[in-house]
């Protein structure tokens, strides 16, 4: 909790500076950048509804629904937010997608293919505990309607990717998307990373294997960058709570990186040995 409350504080701060920022731009008559949030929930139990409700209805207010594969922004707006789902829970589809349908925002799921029509078989590496959740089965995806929901890869079997062998990774890679693709007769052409991690390699892999567009889960801005590859996401979840959803879709939880970055490095320091930064990918340009 008190490291919640930190965290909230400080992105109080960034929004604040934010908010400065584009106020003094309007003033001489600039109008700010435009900005867009790729939100990444996990699960939508039944008794998260209405929580998960609220907040699409906040969503609605003060940003504009986007596509997660979109080319480029709407010629209207400011302030742009796409709702992501990872793993393919049926919660999901019984509880997040009617939602999303009611208020026409449309939604991408990251599928874990070998999951499908089971419960999911990878290891809990912290966050929600999902372990009881069950997977949405091949029928119910293939009911999805392209139109709101687009489907994308999260590998065959939700590995940590950095840690496999080269042959694994693009079996993991390849073999979901060409199984997508057979499942549903279309094509996939984005991909998040399991845990969120990730490394060149995995980016590179991603590429060999043909997606357009893959996600991590660095709570940055996204489509920042013309033919932006590497995208980031912040994670959500219903019992968010209603001020830290606000600054969620703002954006002002993006210095959580930096801020990671910085006690790796101090950490790597007291036990007297230096490590290169960590660079948070944006599009084609990597930030320090």
């Amino acid at each position: 909790m008190a490291k919640r409350i930190m965290n909230l504080t400080i992105s109080i701060l960034v929004g604040i500076c934010d908010w400065l920022r584009d106020g003094g731009s309007r003033l001489v008559g600039r109008k700010p950048r435009k900005k867009c949030i790729v939100l990444a929930y996990h699960s939508v139990s039944d008794v998260q509804r209405a929580q998960f409700a609220s907040q699409m209805d906040v969503l609605v207010r003060i940003a504009e629904p986007v596509r997660a594969d979109m080319d480029a922004f709407p010629a209207q707006g400011e302030r742009y937010a796409a709702v992501t789902f990872d793993d393919g829970f049926q919660n999901i589809v019984d509880n997040a997608l009617p939602e999303l349908s009611k208020r026409g925002i449309p939604a991408t799921l990251f599928v874990v293919t070998e999951s499908l029509g089971g419960n999911r078989g990878w290891e809990h590496l912290g966050g929600d505990d999902t372990r009881q959740e069950r997977v949405m089965s091949v029928e119910q995806l293939r009911e999805l309607s392209p139109e709101l929901v687009t489907i994308g890869s999260h590998t065959m079997t939700h590995p940590l990717l950095p840690s496999i062998e080269k042959s694994q990774l693009r079996q993991e890679l390849s073999g979901s998307r060409l199984k997508l693709e057979q499942m549903l007769n279309r094509e996939i052409n984005l991909l998040s990373f399991p845990y969120g991690s990730f490394n060149d390699a995995v980016i590179e892999g991603c590429r060999e294997a043909g997606y357009e567009r893959v996600f991590t889960a660095l709570p940055v801005f996204a489509f920042s960058q013309p033919g932006e590859f590497v995208s980031g996401r912040v994670g959500a979840a219903p019992t968010d709570w209603p001020i830290e959803f606000r600054l969620k879709l703002a954006g002002a939880f993006r210095w959580l990186p930096y801020a990671y970055d910085l006690k790796r490095h101090v950490r790597s320091v007291l036990r007297g040995r230096i490590v290169k930064p960590v660079r948070i990918k944006t599009g084609e340009k990597k930030i320090a």
